[in-house]
């Protein structure tokens, strides 16, 4: 069990100290303005970012006809975690966080501008889709870790999971409207439509940040690293999870798991055509179950204060989600398919709010974005690997011969991650 040095960072900023109810711990965190601005940044990017995915993968499979086509969008959000993963988390333990954020909208802002503006006049180009989306997935891996590592700094230990839970739920909410809309928008006004939205969110999201306490984004000057080399920052990090073989072992026990996941999520687009026809509201309500089912699970970490059994929770999530996946598989109606993509979202937003709630309390703050970051890598770099895999399998044998392949892949691994004493051990404890 670890136990996070309180003089680790410089703790929270814009918040109060909760009491011991539950309802007191999340009513401190919606009082906090700084907290209100990140949950607003995060909502209104989530519902323009689910409706512009929703665009975007529609557009790609309609003019190309191409599952592989598919898979190469999802590298796109994929590989510049990969590549510019490691550098991102050094990024965001020697600058402001919070400019570092809004940089990385207004960029994402411009590129989707772009976009917009280009298939507006020539019409689709597959590069062009392929090349500005890896542009804004690339500044995505510089926010994350940043918007990780600031969250911290506005909220107390004993509010994260709440905090996380709050984010999650509030996020995967946006972006079940977002996905159901971008359904409803494909059909009324096109994928331009909905990649227009976005923009507008982007804009939106940069706004919101702006209100956040500058304190909140800079790194405490004792600690920071900006005299020191990328190399030395990043063997920081990397020393921090050899020594911690719970957080070591989550990690590597993650990278089949996420292989065979993004066989799943990514080709939902072809799963709805398969089974249900062209009509692309049901893809939009696939998805929208997904994030509808993520809320709900994100909600509950923070209620059994699954923290103190981290390590069990993700692998137990890890199991379930093998078995939703199953439903989705080897059932045949539309209520079958929605009740396995809920599954599937409720057990990841249980994982990831419990392991993130999880970091974000043992780990010091000023090496926060750096561990996330390597954690990130390691377990994403079979992603793009999985892509190509689902795209050659679901063109080869189809679509559910995948899904059934990748039901029982994770929920061995769930068992496997069980099985593991460190995966086992790794908890927080107030």
């Amino acid at each position: 069990m670890f136990r996070r040095d309180p003089s680790s960072d410089a703790g929270p900023l814009g918040s109060e100290t909760p009491t011991a109810p539950e309802t007191r711990v999340v009513n401190s965190c919606v009082r906090a303005s700084n907290f209100r601005y990140l949950l607003a940044s995060a909502v209104s990017s989530a519902f323009g970012g689910a409706m512009s995915g929703v665009a975007v993968t529609w557009l790609v499979y309609h003019f190309t006809g191409s599952t592989l086509a598919v898979a190469y969008v999802g590298l796109t959000g994929f590989v510049p975690a990969i590549v510019f993963g490691l550098l991102a988390g050094v990024i965001a333990d020697r600058y402001d966080r919070r400019r570092l954020m809004i940089t990385s909208d207004l960029v994402r802002l411009g590129a989707m501008g772009v976009l917009v503006f280009v298939l507006f006049l020539t019409g689709f180009s597959l590069f062009l889709v392929l090349a500005v989306m890896t542009l804004v997935f690339s500044f995505t891996a510089l926010f994350t870790p940043a918007s990780q590592a600031i969250l911290p700094r506005i909220a107390t230990v004993e509010q994260l999971e709440n905090a996380n839970g709050l984010i999650t739920a509030s996020t995967q909410t946006a972006m079940t409207l977002g996905s159901g809309a971008g359904g409803l928008v494909l059909v009324f006004a096109g994928a331009i439509g909905g990649l227009s939205l976005n923009v507008a969110t982007y804009a939106l999201s940069a706004l919101f940040l702006f209100q956040i306490a500058a304190e909140a984004g800079r790194i405490d000057s004792r600690k920071a690293t900006s005299s020191r080399s990328f190399r030395s920052d990043f063997r920081e990090g990397i020393d921090y999870m050899r020594t911690h073989r719970p957080v070591l072992e989550v990690t590597l026990g993650m990278v089949p798991l996420n292989f065979l996941f993004v066989m799943v999520v990514v080709f939902f687009v072809v799963y709805a055509t398969t089974v249900f026809g062209s009509d692309p509201a049901v893809y939009g309500y696939i998805v929208a179950g997904t994030t509808a089912g993520t809320a709900v699970g994100a909600l509950i970490v923070g209620r059994i204060r699954a923290r103190r059994f981290a390590g069990v929770v993700i692998a137990l999530s890890a199991v379930l989600m093998g078995g939703a996946i199953g439903v989705m598989a080897w059932g045949r109606t539309l209520p079958e398919a929605l009740v396995g993509a809920a599954s599937i979202g409720f057990c990841l937003g249980l994982l990831n709010t419990t392991y993130y709630s999880t970091m974000q309390a043992i780990v010091p703050n000023q090496l926060l974005a750096r561990v996330l970051s390597i954690d990130s890598v390691a377990s994403f770099v079979a992603i793009p690997a999985g892509l190509v895999v689902g795209g050659v399998l679901s063109s080869i044998h189809g679509i559910l011969f995948t899904y059934s392949l990748a039901a029982v892949g994770i929920f061995v691994n769930g068992l496997v991650l069980l099985a593991l004493p460190g995966v086992r051990s790794l908890k927080y404890a107030s």
